[in-house]
């Protein structure tokens, strides 16, 4: 069995971060380990309001007593880190808890359809392009990779201008790279893998929604395909067609948007 680590916020409602991680990777047979860097009264995208509280201090105790215990993980995953001080507890990570070969997969949170997550500012995007370098896999969103790249957010894009895009990332970062839902020309959403060499979309459904934690479903699908054996690109293939499934029966439900997408058709695709 396989194991990880994953640096994310909790959110005590609505669906996204550790809880949809969370149940992925358990049901995926991953032996998971949990470091929550931000308590959150909600996942942001819709809610006003949010408590926020930082938690890097406890997670710095908890990883003194984890040093104790000889604690090494065959991948490491972090995402949405609420304070940039908590750059050090991804790096400390790195460093202190991780076997030799071990797989680390960044997934960049920052924002959304053109804007910033809010009480995210311009520095967390410099946090997040330092914690892309070293990375083995990368998988931020069209508005993240723009971010990233300084570049502007375009409603539409070329196939050939979002596989530069990924692979400027990659240059950048020296990490295999997804982009996850590309807006391509002609009303298309697609994800856009490469892998340092090669360049390959993976297109899907565009719905008339989008639902908060789809972009932390897609990683955690990717990270448990590829640590369960399956290569980049196929990974890629089987991430797109879970989430992208997933996403269209929560839309079928009739849920509210803000809620999240519903983790649960995805951990039920794992076992089918």
């Amino acid at each position: 069995m396989k194991s990880a680590l994953a640096i994310h916020d909790l959110s005590c409602h609505g669906a996204s971060s550790l809880s949809v991680a969370m149940p992925i990777l358990l049901a995926s047979s991953i032996d998971l380990s949990i470091l929550p860097s931000t308590l959150l009264s909600s996942q942001s995208d819709g809610f006003e309001g949010l408590y926020c509280r930082d938690l890097g201090g406890e997670c710095r105790r908890i990883m003194d007593v984890w040093r104790g215990y000889g604690l090494h993980f065959d991948s490491l995953y972090s995402g949405y880190l609420g304070d940039r001080g908590h750059q050090d507890l991804v790096m400390a990570a790195r460093r202190d808890f991780l076997k030799a070969d071990a797989l680390i997969l960044t997934d960049p949170v920052l924002g959304d359809g053109g804007d910033l997550y809010q009480n995210l500012t311009s520095g967390h995007v410099d946090m997040m392009r330092e914690l892309v370098k070293g990375s083995d896999v990368i998988t931020p969103n069209w508005t993240e990779a723009c971010l990233l790249l300084s570049a502007p957010v375009a409603q539409e894009v070329s196939v050939r201008d979002a596989e530069a895009a990924a692979g400027e990332l990659s240059a950048r970062s020296g990490a295999a790279v997804v982009i996850t839902s590309v807006p391509l020309t002609g009303g298309f959403l697609a994800n856009c893998a490469f892998d340092g060499s090669e360049a390959r979309i993976f297109g899907f459904d565009r719905l008339q929604t989008s639902y908060p934690g789809s972009g932390d479903m897609f990683a955690s699908l990717l990270l448990s395909f590829m640590l369960n054996g399956s290569s980049f690109f196929v990974s890629c293939r089987r991430a797109t067609a879970v989430s992208s499934h997933a996403i269209a029966c929560t839309l079928r439900d009739g849920r509210e948007r803000r809620q999240g997408v519903n983790v649960a058709y995805a951990v039920s695709s794992l076992s089918d």
